[in-house]
């Protein structure tokens, strides 16, 4: 028998890996990541992307200061970058460092009032044009639909 968490990757990728997709390519970014944030644990429990590093992977563990998405959580709400390398303390980051993301969005995933994850579009590329609204509520809209399976948090 499974984990926990093996059970969400699982569950998560059958609903929700189309969807991802979808939007990421709507939003023309590389990776398409779902997360599950525990304290200071940030696990990816889903992705999906062209691409294929071993770092960006269902199961892999960071320390959640060494993401994007630590801004999502202590902000609690979404978080929007469209030339990091224009961010003068983003560009020591550690994610930045290793592997220079331009451009990022990241939604809080809630489950009651704590914050248990994110769902986030990163990608290479800046974006030059930014994010438009209707994208903005895609991004929103989605995180309220993974919001239901993440209940066991």
């Amino acid at each position: 028998m499974g984990s926990k968490l093996e059970f969400v990757i699982i569950i998560l990728a059958q609903s929700f890996d189309d969807q991802l997709e979808v939007l990421r390519l709507s939003l023309n970014a590389d990776f398409a990541i779902i997360s599950l944030i525990s304290g200071n644990v940030y696990t990816i429990v889903a992705v999906t992307s062209e691409l294929e590093l071993a770092i960006v992977q269902p199961g892999k563990i960071f320390r959640c200061e060494d993401t994007y998405c630590d801004q999502v959580v202590q902000r609690q709400k979404m978080v929007i970058h469209t030339h990091i390398d224009k961010i003068t303390n983003r560009i020591l980051h550690p994610i930045y460092t290793a592997m220079q993301l331009e451009s990022y969005i990241g939604e809080p995933l809630w489950t009651g009032n704590r914050v248990v994850g994110t769902l986030n579009f990163s990608g290479f590329m800046h974006k030059k044009e930014g994010y438009i609204a209707e994208s903005i509520e895609q991004v929103k809209s989605l995180a309220r639909a993974i919001e239901p399976e993440l209940h066991y948090q």
